[in-house]
C-alpha cells in the first residue's frame, strides 16, 4: 500500500510542476567571471589527473581505460563550455529577437560562418557531457567489480 501511496504523490507531484527551463543566468559580471574560473580549474584539475594516469598508470584494466576517456570528453566538454561562454557573453544586441511569452518563442539569429557557427555548435556540449558521464559510470562500476573480486578472492584464501 505504501508504494502505491509513493507513486501516486510522485504523479501528482508531475502534473502540477511548472516548467523548468536548462538556462542559468549568472548576473552580474562576478558571476560569469566565477563560473569561467570555475571551467578553468576544473580543465587544470583533468589535465593533472590525465598527466597522472598517462605517466604512472595505477592500473591497465578496462576500468582505467574508461576513466580515462570519461577524463577527456569531460576536458573536450569544459574547453568547448568555456569557448561558448566567452562567444555568449559577446554576441551582439541585435542577434536576439525576444517573443516574450516563453523561452520557446524567443530566437537567435546569428550568421552561420566562423565563430558563430562554433557558437551553434558547441552549445551542444551535452554531446560531449553525456558520453564522459556515461564513461565514469562504467569505470567506476568496473572498479566496484574489481573490489568485488578480490574481497572474494580474499575470503577463499582465508583457512
Amino acid at each position: 500500500m505504501k508504494k502505491y501511496g509513493f507513486l501516486l504523490t510522485c504523479a501528482c507531484l508531475l502534473c502540477w510542476s511548472s516548467p523548468a527551463w536548462a538556462v542559468q543566468v549568472h548576473g552580474d559580471s562576478e558571476g560569469y567571471l566565477v563560473h569561467q574560473m570555475g571551467h578553468l580549474f576544473f580543465i587544470a584539475a583533468l589535465l593533472f589527473l590525465l598527466y597522472v594516469l598517462v605517466k604512472r598508470p595505477p592500473g591497465l584494466g578496462k576500468p582505467w581505460r574508461q576513466l580515462k576517456i570519461s577524463l577527456t570528453l569531460f576536458l573536450l566538454w569544459n574547453i568547448d563550455t568555456t569557448i561558448v561562454h566567452w562567444l555568449a557573453s559577446r554576441l551582439p544586441d541585435d542577434a536576439f529577437l525576444l517573443a516574450g511569452g516563453s523561452l520557446l518563442d524567443d530566437r537567435l539569429f546569428l550568421p552561420l560562418a566562423g565563430p558563430w557557427l562554433f557558437y551553434y555548435l558547441g552549445s551542444f556540449d551535452h554531446l560531449l557531457c553525456v558520453p564522459a558521464s556515461w564513461f565514469l559510470i562504467l569505470s567506476l562500476r568496473g572498479f566496484c567489480r574489481e573490489a568485488a573480486d578480490r574481497q572474494n578472492q580474499a575470503r577463499i584464501q582465508v583457512p
